[in-house]
């Protein structure tokens, strides 16, 4: 169990480092109780933002609101997307916050912006039952070299959706996370901050699992990567093609993401009068009102269960 700790302010000991060296124990400070995918975002956002500085000169220690500002231009000048930049821009608000928290930085910069809640168009993301059913119907009959592969990536849009699964939890999964109960199973899955939540899956799909699942033992990855011997996990970037592939047969035009599926999820389940705490328990939601985004929880029960088999 991870201890519980509280940040003390280290100013004086960061001090005594080379300035490089200070700013990089200082990035380590700020990761050590975040989650492993959260730390490896982070650590992009970082350096970024770090790159970005030592650019004009500087270093983290004499950040100030004028840079913030034009880090978010040199973002956008990238073309990035509005909730992208938002998204480095809190991590960086976040960096800064802890940093004059330590007493590393004696003004905090990032206290002075406000970042902007962004539409984020959710109905603009979110396929019709027909849609998500083309993708799979046709995914079960594409040609593929390897069967396997097939299975594999038909599996992966059915978990997508019909569990509602992020991108990170189902990478993350392994066979140890699936139970038997009757004649279905659970699976239990880590989202975000660790936090486990368990979600009972169809009979179809579950019997569709188990038998892709062979001979594999529990410790294993249910989607390994090619690369490692099967210790590693699929790549979360290897997923979009799968996807991008499934929505060209499908004939959509959108740029179809893993991320619509969930969405979807979430909508079509809102549209046939599922009860949001449900919904928000099988998706993880830590608060009610981002699954009242789409439109709530019954024990024993899953959202995976009220939607028709794909």
């Amino acid at each position: 169990m991870t201890p519980v700790v509280a940040v003390k302010r280290r100013g004086k000991q960061l001090s005594k480092l080379a300035p490089v060296n200070a700013q990089q124990r200082l990035i380590q400070l700020w990761l050590h109780d975040k989650p492993q995918s959260t730390q490896k975002c982070y650590i992009r956002y970082a350096a970024c933002f770090t790159a970005f500085l030592g650019g004009v000169g500087k270093a983290l220690a004499h950040v100030t609101l004028e840079d913030l500002v034009e880090f978010s231009e040199h973002l956008h000048n990238k073309k990035l997307a509005a909730p992208t930049i938002t998204t480095y821009i809190a991590a960086i608000k976040s960096l800064l916050s802890f940093a004059y928290k330590t007493g590393y930085i004696k003004e905090n910069p990032g206290a002075a912006i406000k970042l902007k809640k962004l539409d984020q168009r959710l109905h603009e993301k979110v396929l019709t039952p027909t849609d998500v059913a083309l993708m799979i119907r046709l995914a079960e009959r594409a040609e593929y070299r390897y069967k396997s592969q097939l299975l594999r990536d038909v599996l992966i849009l059915k978990l997508l959706y019909v569990a509602g699964l992020r991108v990170s939890e189902l990478v993350g999964l392994r066979w140890k996370d699936f139970i038997p109960r009757d004649r279905t199973g659970q699976v239990t899955v880590v989202g975000k901050g660790d936090k486990s939540r368990h979600v009972l899956l169809p009979e179809y799909l579950w019997v569709e699992l188990m038998n892709f699942r062979g001979n594999a033992p529990k410790d294993a990855y249910v989607f390994p990567s090619r690369n490692g011997k099967g210790l590693k996990p699929l790549h979360r970037q290897n997923l979009d093609p799968i996807i991008k592939a499934a929505a060209e047969r499908a004939g959509l035009t959108e740029k179809v993401s893993c991320h619509w599926l969930r969405h979807s999820h979430a909508t079509h389940n809102a549209e046939r009068g599922t009860p949001v705490p449900l919904i928000q328990q099988t998706m993880g939601h830590a608060d009610i009102a981002t699954t009242s985004a789409y439109i709530h929880i019954r024990p024993g029960d899953s959202s995976a269960l009220h939607l028709p088999r794909v």
